[in-house]
């Protein structure tokens, strides 16, 4: 399912070169995108291929061609090979492919990630493939090898759970990778025509992290990434940290707490938006509250309360229409799914379903789970929400979203392209299927190359958007 929240055009795009697109930032700019379409009932869909196995990566663009990966063909339960593909973007049809074998086997279709979980990179010259079972590589344009390197994965006990997306800038190539201390994973530069590795951030980086490329005010590259999550990582202390993307060093680092407390207060499980002003995250104890940073020192500026003095729109399915709650505590009411006696509303920010947009911090919020272990006793909610912060004034909203698409195919109607003044059921452009439901499953973001939406699920690969001409 595919939700869309109007917002700005900020850039014309061609090419989507990794997870994160053109700038790393993963907003969909551009020319007018594809806001409508349905796979199940064959609505605006340019081509529709199926895939040679499951596979979780993202899909990178450049000029007529698409990169994805998959589970080598054949591959069953647990593997750590996968096929990197080289694809025509207008046809669908599959170029070449290559095949990388990893060292540590995970589980396939895991629900969080597996061995084909990075999203290839481009530079329009070269694309490298990466395995997170252990192994990546470079190879040009028409499929020939230019090298390979194998690492250690991070396995316990298989190599599921990683968060991180290579990026691409300039002459390298970004990756997290254990080094040294037992379960430590580190970023790490790579020189992306030798496979060399140049530098190192001592710092540590969570594997559940998604770190995240931007520009300092100076105008230099930098990476903002972080340390703290369930299972007990071991990555210390407990925080964030800027580094130089260029030299490796860290620019700052924050440490949360005594550095030592972890999830469920501190959590670098996110994706972590940035610019050159601010930072941004989340911290769930006492009270669940959105975080401003000063990018330039990593100082704590602001600290805003999810729960209290809130807006929340809640559907009403007996009049079907939505009840508009404002300047509410979420503590003293209730959402669309009943709350057991004692519990409360605790508001959990979904992992890496965050994004910042002109002024607004959005967030998917989890629902139904209780992993908070601290009181006061709650559920996650709002149920089925998607909630944002606006990062001037700290004001915070929450819509609930439908959940699926019926066969007749009814859905919300679409707004001009511009961001919402208010959250409300008006913001909703369009609610999008990628196949029959309870029969189509996803884990991945689209990616857009100016004109055309592509996706895939566990099955296909999908072109959304007008035919190409022939």
């Amino acid at each position: 399912m595919s939700f869309f929240l109007a917002a700005p055009l900020l850039l014309l795009v061609q090419n989507w070169p990794q997870a994160g697109g053109p700038a790393g930032t993963w907003q969909l700019t551009g020319n007018e995108a594809p806001i409508q379409w349905s796979v199940a009932r064959n609505q605006n869909i340019a081509w529709r291929i199926p895939l040679p196995n499951t596979g979780q990566s993202g899909i990178a663009i450049w000029g007529n061609r698409l990169f994805l990966t998959t589970f080598a063909p054949g591959e069953k339960g647990f593997s750590s090979r996968i096929t990197g593909m080289a694809i025509d973007k207008q046809t669908g049809k599959t170029l070449w492919t290559v095949t990388l074998n990893g060292t540590e086997k995970s589980p396939m279709n895991y629900a969080y990630s597996d061995s084909t979980t990075p999203t290839p990179a481009t530079d329009g010259k070269h694309v490298w493939f990466t395995n997170a079972s252990g192994e990546m590589g470079c190879w040009d344009m028409d499929g020939h090898e230019v090298w390979r390197r194998t690492f250690k994965p991070w396995g316990q006990p298989f190599p599921f759970n990683k968060q991180f997306e290579p990026i691409i800038a300039g002459d390298y190539i970004y990756n997290v990778e254990p080094v040294d201390k037992p379960g430590w994973n580190y970023l790490r530069a790579i020189d992306k025509l030798t496979g060399k590795v140049v530098w190192t951030n001592p710092d540590g980086t969570t594997t559940y992290n998604t770190p995240r490329l931007g520009k300092t005010k100076d105008g230099s590259l930098a990476i903002l990434h972080g340390r703290g999550g369930w299972h007990d990582v071991p990555e210390a202390p407990v925080g964030l940290s800027l580094t130089d993307a260029k030299s490796g060093k860290s620019l700052w680092q924050f440490v949360a707490g005594d550095g030592i407390e972890q999830a469920p207060t501190w959590q670098a499980l996110y994706v972590m938006h940035w610019d050159p002003e601010f930072a941004y995250w989340f911290r769930l104890n006492p009270e669940e509250s959105h975080l401003v940073f000063d990018t330039k020192t990593g100082k704590l500026l602001r600290t805003q309360s999810l729960i209290t003095n809130v807006d929340y729109r809640r559907w009403n399915k007996t009049e079907s229409r939505y009840d508009v709650l404002t300047n509410v505590n979420l503590r003293e009411v209730k959402d669309s799914l009943p709350l057991p006696d004692g519990e409360v509303l605790r508001v959990q920010p979904a992992w890496h379903a965050n994004i910042v947009v002109d002024g607004f911090h959005y967030f998917l919020v989890s629902t139904n789970h209780r992993r908070n272990r601290k009181p006061p006793k709650g559920r996650a909610g709002p149920a089925y929400s998607i909630g944002r912060v606006n990062t001037t004034t700290g004001k915070v909203e929450y819509l609930e979203l439908p959940v699926a698409i019926d066969d007749a195919g009814k859905r919300i109607y679409g707004v001009p392209l511009r961001t919402a003044k208010v959250l409300d059921e008006k913001a909703i452009l369009s609610v999008n299927d990628l196949g029959p439901l309870g029969k189509t499953w996803s884990q991945n973001t689209v990616s857009f190359d100016g004109k055309h939406l592509f996706h895939r699920t566990a099955k296909e690969l999908i072109a959304i958007g007008h035919k190409f001409e022939k």
